[in-house]
């Protein structure tokens, strides 16, 4: 399955609000889902609903998790849009061993495609195992710990769920830009998205979590949703190139049903098809969301409350998020 892919027509996206601002939802909404932060539903560049939760409202920001992922596919894009990297089909030991040495040829012959479609062959899957993530992050170096795990299948073969993995494309831009990611993302993304400055979180070499950390609005997670309805442009200015959004967002393995509503994988945005629609959506831990419907025009964000909740917990609530909004909140709007 591919997502529809639709001709984009060029014009100003700015956010049109309701008249008012709903600041708690539907109660049967918060009881099956006690820690629902938002939902903000956009269609035809338009606030349709939103509502809030546990005191937050639309200037609240939010730790989106592996979220970040899909925005940092977005700032690779542009690093390659910008010619600072050739392509996707680079290897990443041209620029990982300026940071890792040795690296053997059969991990520095990994390409970009690789990193990002989660198919590198590297071991380390968190969908299988919940202490992964953390056991990465704790590491002393995260590049070196993710570059060393076992190499258990041919690059762009398997899906791999691993945050480590994707965190080489955080110290990639840092390395071929000359910049830190965050610098990058302000000058090449977030300024141009009107998004104002953020927090995002660091590994312990100082590189920008590939995998996790950045810290988000409701509304900032829209006008990324936005971007990629409108093929790479925001209020009429080209951002990314049309050719990366139309990558980042189409088939390129797939997952193995390794999570629900989620049959396929693009490059760090999952793919989907149910109730006539296809999708693609960003999705972080504990049930944090960029969902977008291309032939509809409709973009749903949500955020979860995931910090000292048991792992069972957000897995829960993940589902019970996700679910709503697929089949719910879509053929509501269909």
């Amino acid at each position: 399955m591919k997502p529809t892919l639709f001709v984009a027509i060029l014009f100003v996206f700015v956010i049109v609000l309701p008249t008012s601002c709903k600041k708690d939802g539907p109660k049967e909404v918060f009881a099956d889902n006690p820690n629902l932060r938002c939902l903000v539903v956009c269609k035809d560049n338009k606030i349709m609903e939103q509502h809030y939760y546990l005191g937050t409202d639309s200037n609240t920001v939010h730790d989106v998790r592996s979220v970040t992922k899909s925005v940092l596919a977005t700032l690779t894009g542009i690093a390659i849009d910008k010619g600072f990297i050739p392509s996707e089909d680079t290897k990443i030991g041209n620029y990982l061993r300026a940071y890792v040495s040795p690296i053997d040829s059969a991990r520095a012959n990994i390409k970009i495609r690789d990193v990002l479609s989660m198919s590198s062959g590297l071991a380390g899957n968190e969908l299988l195992n919940m202490n992964e993530y953390n056991t990465w992050y704790n590491a002393s170096n995260q590049l070196v710990y993710a570059l060393n795990e076992q190499l258990i299948n041919e690059p762009g073969q398997v899906f791999n769920y691993n945050s480590g993995v994707c965190h080489f494309m955080s110290a990639i831009i840092t390395k071929t830009s000359g910049m830190s990611t965050l610098d990058f993302a302000r000058q090449y993304l977030f300024t141009p998205l009107t998004i104002t400055d953020r927090y995002w979180q660091t590994d312990k070499q100082g590189f920008y979590n590939g995998g996790a950390g950045l810290q988000l609005t409701p509304y900032d997670m829209i006008k990324i949703g936005q971007l990629y309805l409108n093929k790479g442009t925001y209020n009429g200015v080209r951002v990314v190139s049309e050719d990366w959004i139309t990558k980042a967002s189409s088939f390129k393995i797939a997952t193995g049903n390794a999570q629900p509503f989620a049959q396929n994988y693009g490059y760090f945005w999952w793919l989907g098809s149910a109730n006539g629609l296809d999708y693609s959506f960003a999705n972080g831990y504990g049930g944090q969301f960029i969902v977008i419907v291309p032939s509809i025009k409709l973009i749903v964000v949500a955020t979860n409350n995931w910090s000292g909740v048991p792992g069972a917990t957000a897995n829960t609530q993940w589902y019970s998020t996700l679910n709503m909004i697929i089949n719910e909140i879509l053929p509501k709007y269909k």
